[in-house]
């Protein structure tokens, strides 16, 4: 009786353990690779656009290319800072010209990124059928209007 207790608490607590590193795994600050990435998003679309082999190779270019302007760099509530004043219930203070400095590296990150998103746009154009680039166009429109939705109960909230 005392055995099956010992046998059945052992096996408890590995499951447990188990589930907390797989939890901790996905919550990894690494992102993957960039070629990695480049991969998943051109299996991805390939499968859902119905991408021939052609195109699935410049596809794997242009999103390699894309990824790596787009850069590896996690937003804002990854940064170190900000997660260990979470924790200790502070917020970092900014003085105003940090703030101004912040803002501006901000915009000028926003602006590269729309830049590298419009030609990547331009890419795709080129690489997909008419069909196919109206599809995706459709698929990222959605998305915005989702993201946008979201982003407005947030606020509400």
């Amino acid at each position: 009786m005392i055995m099956k207790k010992i046998v059945l608490m052992l096996v408890a607590a590995f499951f447990m353990g188990g589930a907390v590193m797989a939890q901790h795994a996905r919550r990894g600050d690494k992102m993957p690779d960039p070629k990695v990435r480049a991969e998943r998003m051109t299996e991805r679309m390939a499968k859902e656009y119905s991408l021939d082999d052609n195109q699935k190779k410049q596809l794997l270019e242009a999103n390699l290319a894309f990824v790596e302007k787009m850069g590896n760099r996690p937003g804002k509530h990854h940064r170190k800072e900000n997660r260990v004043a979470k924790k200790e219930g502070k917020r970092p203070q900014l003085t105003d010209e940090q703030r101004a400095e912040r803002k501006a590296e901000i915009e000028k990150r926003h602006e590269e990124m729309k830049a590298a998103r419009t030609d990547y746009d331009a890419q795709l154009q080129k690489i997909m059928t008419k069909e196919q680039y109206a599809a995706y166009s459709k698929k990222m429109q959605e998305r915005k209007t989702k993201m946008e939705s979201k982003r407005k109960e947030a606020v509400k909230a």
